[in-house]
């Protein structure tokens, strides 16, 4: 299944930055890298040294990022979505998501904690997955097997690290996902 089939489909809660920030940030960024471009270029003409050498080269390769369409789909960043029926998995970068039976879902772990690798998760999920679904799942998020933390047999913590919400807001999402 593909991340861009599910961008249509109604009735679907998204973990993804909020359009409010994801746009402004986006839009000085691209700024940023066309007015270090344009001062690269102006400063260091006729004879361009070292330094707006540096300047064109790394503005030049950041706004090439942020002219990109694929750059501005706030959906490319999201990790996780759901609906009344389905968990969806997400990898955005890769255009992949697993669909899991919301059945699945065991438990949410809301507590900030770190991950085995050194990250800050925002959340977790605990997840009763098959050995099929298990394999999918690691691969689709990037992890060895190793990666997915058993809490009990069958069943597998998942940390999740953009949860790109405050506490609050995050809090009421997760509720919607699976009420205290």
């Amino acid at each position: 299944m593909k991340v861009s089939e599910l961008v249509n489909k109604e009735g679907l809660v998204w973990l993804m930055p909020p359009a409010r920030r994801f746009y402004p940030v986006m839009v000085v960024l691209l700024l940023a890298s066309l007015v270090t471009v344009l001062a690269a270029v102006g400063l260091g003409y006729p004879h361009m040294g070292l330094l707006p050498w540096v300047g064109l080269v790394f503005g030049g390769i950041v706004l090439l990022m942020m002219i990109l369409p694929r750059s501005w789909q706030r959906w490319r960043l999201a990790e996780l979505a759901w609906d009344e029926t389905h968990l969806y998995l997400l990898n955005g970068s890769s255009d992949r998501a697993q669909a899991l039976p919301r059945s699945v879902l065991v438990g949410v772990e809301r507590d900030r904690k770190v991950g085995h690798d050194g990250q800050w998760l925002a959340f977790s999920l605990d997840l009763a997955l098959n050995d099929e679904q298990l394999a999918a799942a690691t691969t689709l998020m990037g992890l060895s097997r190793e990666g997915a933390h058993v809490v009990a047999p069958g069943i597998y913590r998942f940390g999740f690290k953009r949860a790109w919400h405050g506490r609050r807001t995050l809090q009421g999402l997760l509720d919607t996902l699976l009420p205290i």
